[in-house]
């Protein structure tokens, strides 16, 4: 091991509240810069539907479902490879852009000659030129991803944060301008691969100015394999979230499409933010955790997070998503307005899902992960068929929400059968988070209920006010707070701290 390795200090040997302190930190700058970005993409968005027609909008969302399915065979799972790396050296990171950059050669040439094909079974002319365009994508971003989480890893989060939020920014300033120029839709597509080039030119500079340490040398062959299952669990879950949009733009046209992808976008980039936040943070820890081995106290603790921020999270989107979408888009962008509470509903689950399949992954369990992912295929695929017989779009947002929950069931009956966690008290962490997520959503839809946008999204917020003051009142009876107390990021005055009935605090074998 490196000098540089052992100066290090480790997750592992730190006291908990040092990890914790280290967690915050880390999770502090993701969860800003993460925020940052979302605002850039709905004010891109609601600046996009005013730009943009549905029928044009249409087939760039079809455009961002196909090209990223061959994203994660130019991915190649090398970002998950390097966030879990036990020791991160300057050969690993080098040996992982190289690969990243080939693959993504690779990707590009082949997107170019199929576009044709994607364009004619679509029945949409401009998805031909749009899925051309957004292929650029993949010259840079497989090793712009690759090098921002090497910074991630490096303990580097400020100036990752840093690097992809300034990234963001200029690939939705050139988008934008393109189409004021003119280069209407065609414009869109270019944002993203801009925004790589400059998270790449950024990070290159940075592992320049910042050399990793030395180590043996690393072959590209050494990292497919690890990487080779993710990337198929990933693409089979890209596969699954996308079924239902698919569905939509072949069978309810491109207009349909392009309401279903307005309304998935807008709780899409919540669910992004929320789970690359837990997933930087969690990651590294729980892969440190698991060299003492992973217990059922660190699984709890880390679903009971995933828990609170997705049902409280999206609970309000679902209140007051509506509102706010409607003063994004403005006027005609009704049916997209309507599937919101729905849409957030499966957003909910689908974090719980994903951040199950964090603690599967750490633990290494294929067989959970692939059983997971097969209930959720199957239920997703059942539900749209059936939506599709009855030509209804919300039904089809409903078949999404369905095959997260049986997913996330799957998963709950995994751990219990291993004694990693009792599905019982599980389902009782998620219905009181689940309360206080609906009250809150709940208050916000009814203060929002027939005003126009501006006024409805005030009223929602002012309305969620004492639901919010209630949480506080009974902060002792709600899981997450007891994990934060638990793990020292929260404290309370005397002796009251140990008499909080806390999950986390408990063997895993107890009920809660």
């Amino acid at each position: 091991m490196s000098a540089a390795h052992r100066a290090t200090p480790s997750a592992l040997h730190d006291s908990p509240e040092t990890a914790s302190r280290s967690a915050m930190i880390s999770l502090r700058w993701n969860i800003t810069g993460s925020l940052v970005v979302v605002l850039l993409q709905l004010g891109y968005t609601a600046y996009t539907a005013r730009a943009v027609d549905a029928h044009a909008y249409g087939a760039y969302a079809v455009t961002l479902t196909v090209v990223p399915f061959f994203g994660y065979f130019a991915n190649a799972g090398l970002s998950a490879c390097v966030l879990r790396s036990a020791h991160l050296t300057l050969p690993f990171v080098r040996a992982a852009r190289r690969l990243g950059m080939i693959s993504g050669v690779v990707c590009f040439l082949l997107v170019e000659a199929v576009a044709p094909v994607f364009g004619s079974f679509f029945h949409m002319p401009d998805l031909t030129v749009m899925t051309r365009l957004l292929a650029c994508v993949f010259l840079v971003q497989p090793s712009a991803n690759v090098t921002v989480t090497a910074m991630r890893r490096a303990g580097a989060a400020p100036m990752a944060v840093l690097t992809e939020t300034l990234g963001q920014a200029v690939g939705v300033a050139t988008g934008a301008t393109l189409l004021v120029c003119g280069w209407n839709p065609f414009g869109l597509a270019l944002a993203q691969p801009v925004a790589a080039a400059v998270a790449l030119s950024l990070g290159t500079v940075w592992i320049a100015r910042r050399p990793l340490p030395d180590g043996p040398r690393v072959r590209a062959r050494d990292l497919l394999a690890p990487s080779g299952f993710m990337t198929s669990h990933s693409l089979g879950q890209f596969v699954t979230n996308n079924i239902p949009l698919w569905a939509s733009g072949r069978l309810l046209g491109a207009g349909a499409a392009g309401s279903y992808s307005r309304a998935s976008l807008f709780t899409g980039l919540l669910l992004t933010f929320l789970y690359q936040g837990i997933n930087w943070v969690v990651t590294p820890l729980l892969a440190e955790r698991r060299a003492e081995g992973l217990t059922g106290r660190d699984v709890q603790r880390t679903l009971c997070a995933a828990s609170a921020v997705a049902f409280v999270g999206f609970g309000i989107t679902a209140g007051i998503g509506p509102a706010v979408l409607r003063l994004l888009l403005g006027p005609g962008w009704e049916p997209a307005v309507a599937l919101v509470p729905v849409l957030s509903a499966g957003a909910a689950m689908t974090l719980l899902c994903y951040c199950g399949g964090l603690i599967d992954q750490v633990r290494s369990a294929p067989r959970a992960l692939l059983g997971t992912l097969s209930a959720t295929v199957v239920v997703t695929a059942a539900g749209v068929a059936g939506a599709a017989f009855a030509q209804s779009l919300a039904l089809v947002a409903v078949a999404a929400v369905a095959g997260q929950v049986v997913g996330h069931l799957v998963q709950l009956a995994a751990w219990h059968r291993s004694g990693l966690m009792h599905a019982g008290a599980a389902v009782r962490m998620h219905g009181v988070h689940l309360a206080a997520g609906a009250a809150l959503g709940g208050a916000a839809a009814l203060g929002s209920a027939d005003r126009s946008p501006a006024v409805a999204l005030g009223l929602g917020l002012f309305a969620m006010v004492p639901v919010v003051v209630g949480c506080v009142l009974l902060r002792g009876r709600i899981p997450v707070f007891t994990v934060a107390v638990a793990t020292g990021l929260l404290r309370r005055r005397g002796s009251r701290t140990s008499r909080l009935p806390s999950c986390a605090a408990t063997d895993p074998s107890d009920r809660c």
